[in-house]
């Protein structure tokens, strides 16, 4: 394909996602070849018929919130002739009419392919962690981050008029007074432990871990034995590892994951 094929293709790309994310799969189906093959995150979201990935799209439209695009990032991965791989990632945030506030990174993969002079998807892929997990029959893990979100906004805006501040004291001596929704997630290195905040700032606290946890409160978990993070700012979970909204990743162990997970639902759902 030339390059002005190439960019209307990409173009197309993302007018696909954007207009499915505006709960619009009619959009996205048109192009739809024949012989799609369609694979998202869950378990079920596998088809390699025309019609299952035509019924799939269909009822995922139906879960969905309004959501905008942003941070879009779309390469040609492949050039071949008269087919092309368009590969992604963006974010994804609900919009402002929707009763809540929800963002996830997302990754995309697209393979067009030109049949009787138009463009047509021979295989889609969209990453999902705003869907991946089930609490509950009928109710998906998305409706509960965006609880939670909202009560991290409301927490923000407290935390903000608040006094009651997690006073902590670096190595330098220089004493901290730290909102909890400011702090991320805690590391331990050695007998001390290193404090991560919204701002990108790193606090070396004089102090174990086991420590600060007792300061904090119940807004904060354990969830290694090296690592304590903060409920609200939690994206998503997967086998093994926590995914908080800066991108941070931290690790869950094996034998404690499910107990872990099942935990911070327990939080969210309160």
């Amino acid at each position: 394909m030339n390059k002005q094929l190439l960019q209307e293709i990409m173009e197309l790309s993302q007018e696909c996602l954007a207009r499915f994310w505006q709960m619009d799969p009619e959009f996205v189906i048109e192009y739809f070849d024949k012989n799609i093959i369609w694979i998202g995150s869950a378990k079920s979201q596998y088809a390699d018929t025309y019609e299952d990935a035509v019924n799939d799209f269909r009822e995922i439209a139906k879960e969905l919130k309004p959501c905008h695009l942003s941070h879009q990032e779309f390469t040609v991965a492949q050039n071949a002739g008269n087919a092309c791989t368009i590969v992604g990632r963006y974010i994804t945030t609900t919009d402002d009419s929707v009763g809540y506030f929800l963002q996830a990174q997302q990754r995309c993969t697209f393979v067009w392919e030109i049949k009787q002079g138009e463009p047509k998807i021979k295989h889609c892929h969209i990453s999902n962690p705003m869907g991946e997990l089930k609490l509950a029959e009928g109710e998906k893990f998305v409706n509960a981050l965006g609880e939670m979100s909202k009560k991290y906004w409301i927490s923000r805006i407290q935390s903000i008029h608040s006094r009651n501040k997690i006073i902590v004291t670096d190595h330098k001596d220089i004493t901290h007074f730290l909102s909890p929704a400011e702090i991320l997630y805690v590391n331990a290195v050695g007998r001390n432990c290193m404090i991560y905040t919204t701002d990108g700032s790193e606090i070396y606290n004089r102090g174990s871990i086991a420590e600060f946890i007792e300061k904090a409160g119940d807004s904060f978990s354990f969830v290694h034995r090296s690592y304590i993070v903060n409920n609200m700012h939690i994206s998503s979970i997967h086998p093994y590892e926590i995914v908080l909204y800066d991108g941070s990743q931290i690790p869950v162990p094996k034998k404690r994951y499910a107990e872990i997970k099942n935990k911070l639902i327990a939080f969210y759902k309160k």
